[in-house]
């Protein structure tokens, strides 16, 4: 009977020492996001989230920690955004079991395309799709002007809903054949600034190089994104094209992406 009691009791203290160590141990939580071009939206998920502390970092850095009243592990996310944030802009709310977070975006309306910096996945996260469904008729002006979403419409209007969203397909479709090349009046515009701001040392022509390929590099990742959301709508064959959008279109997007590069060289000098 001792000896019985004795292994109870030693088991006991085992189970409580386990149990310590696990509510020590920091745990990473699962979590997802979604994005407009003015804020970043991430749902944090915490059983019975307790004690919910939520830190912005300007330069693009959010922590939000919590404890779990139903199992009393800590959880942290400790994260470094893609870009930088305005943190007195920013706002948090918890709920029972997530801690909702928004962020606003620091700079010029963009996409970010991924959440964190230097790298595109991780093991606990997750793209918040019904964020972009709750959001797509709350349209900022610069993505309707841009089409990179279409109108809202009332749902009741299956007809009218319909044919905006075949005028919205179709011309992303021929955007994407003309090329969507970035504007050679905005890179020149953006080089002379960057060039006259560092005294106008070093080659102009490097400067309006370089911008040039980093925005044909944003707009082959728009468009990257672009397709990806077209396959999550159900568009993943594309709309229907009209008969001038053939091969001879994307002969003049060729031609017209030379015929820029080109004018970029012609205007290296000042």
């Amino acid at each position: 009977g001792g000896i019985t009691r004795t292994m109870s009791a030693a088991v006991a203290a085992l189970a409580a020492v386990l149990v310590a160590h696990a509510a020590a141990v920091i745990h990473t939580p699962r979590f997802k996001w979604a994005e407009r071009v003015d804020r970043v939206f991430i749902t944090v998920a915490v059983p019975d989230a307790q004690g919910a502390e939520v830190a912005f970092r300007d330069e693009g850095g959010l922590r939000v920690a919590s404890t779990s009243g139903k199992d009393g592990l800590q959880y942290v996310l400790d994260i470094e955004l893609f870009g930088p944030i305005e943190g007195s802009k920013s706002s948090w709310f918890k709920h029972r079991d997530t801690i909702d977070v928004t962020l606003a975006k620091a700079g010029r309306p963009a996409r970010w395309f991924q959440l964190l910096k230097g790298q595109k996945s991780h093991p606990q996260m997750g793209v918040d799709w019904g964020k972009y469904e709750d959001y797509d008729d709350e349209l900022d002006a610069l993505e309707a002007k841009s089409g990179a979403r279409g109108v809202p419409v009332p749902p009741r209007e299956r007809e009218l809903k319909a044919a905006v969203d075949e005028y919205w397909q179709r011309k992303r479709v021929e955007d994407r054949e003309r090329g969507d090349m970035p504007s050679l009046d905005a890179v020149t515009k953006r080089a002379e600034e960057e060039w006259v701001k560092g005294g106008k040392k070093g080659s102009f022509q490097d400067i309006v190089s370089r911008i040039w390929q980093e925005d044909m590099e944003l707009k082959k990742r728009e468009r990257q994104l672009e397709e990806e959301e077209d396959r999550w709508a159900g568009w993943s064959g594309g709309p229907p094209k009209k008969a001038a959008a053939g091969a001879g279109g994307a002969d003049r997007g060729a031609a017209a992406e030379t015929g820029a590069a080109a004018s970029v060289g012609d205007r290296t000098e000042l």
